[in-house]
């Protein structure tokens, strides 16, 4: 039960960091909903969530989407997609619980980093970010500190990023997902229809307590939320990872 609620909760968090700064679902629901469900299972979820999110928000800001850049960063992004499906079907569980709480963890210092990161041009980055992006996408649910680090590299005006961050998403996530399911079908995890509405609830809730707080807490205050709340999970997924291959 509290696992359960504390899944919830990093749901309605999650969306809400989604609504204000335009990413940080994953990073926050990842880790909790892959203790969950397993590694494999939890990032399955959450790249349907990721999506469905992602679609609420979409609506918003659907006017500031640049679509040529997204064009050529879904494309990189989904020829990352499938090693990494592959990646994700064959590691095992303890490993692949290691390499989750290790990629968040690493995506959020890389987010840190990227202020200080010198200015780039062309598509070389862009292809680079996207195709990293994929593959971070489908072996850990977090695609977002990718994009990211060439966002400010490339000195993406905020506005326009956050809103092309929302057909990213729901095209990586349900990418990933169709990819690995593909692959192996039982790797979709065996939840009860009621907790899929549990999830879209808790979405919904998340994106309305979002647009709320959007008009009172500042983008700088979610984001170091986001951090400890992903930073916590991260580790706490990764040391579990470590010491299931040490006693293993």
């Amino acid at each position: 039960m509290l696992l359960a609620v504390a899944v919830l909760a990093a749901v309605v968090l999650g969306a809400m960091s989604q609504r204000i700064t335009g990413l940080g679902f994953a990073l926050t629901a990842v880790p909790v909903l892959s203790l969950a469900v397993g590694p494999l299972g939890g990032v399955l979820v959450a790249n349907v969530c990721a999506a469905m999110v992602s679609s609420l928000v979409l609506w918003r800001v659907r006017r500031d989407v640049d679509w040529r850049r997204y064009a050529l960063l879904i494309t990189a992004a989904v020829a990352g997609i499938l090693p990494g499906s592959v990646l994700a079907q064959a590691a095992p569980s303890a490993w692949l619980e290691l390499v989750v709480g290790l990629l968040v963890l690493l995506s959020l210092a890389a987010s840190l980093w990227a202020r200080r990161a010198p200015a780039v041009s062309g598509r070389a980055p862009a292809v680079a970010a996207g195709f990293a992006a994929g593959v971070m996408n489908t072996t850990a649910g977090v695609g977002g500190p990718a994009f990211s680090v060439y966002a400010v590299a490339s000195r993406w005006p905020q506005r326009s990023f956050a809103a092309t961050l929302q057909p990213l998403f729901i095209s990586t996530g349900l990418v990933s997902f169709g990819s690995k399911v593909a692959i192996d079908p039982s790797a979709l995890p065996p939840l009860d229809w009621w907790v899929w509405v549990g999830l879209v609830a808790a979405l919904a809730l998340g994106v309305l307590l979002g647009d709320l707080a959007s008009r009172r807490v500042s983008v700088e205050r979610a984001r170091v939320a986001l951090l400890v709340v992903a930073a916590t999970g991260a580790g706490t997924i990764a040391v579990r990872g470590a010491v299931a291959l040490l006693t293993g």
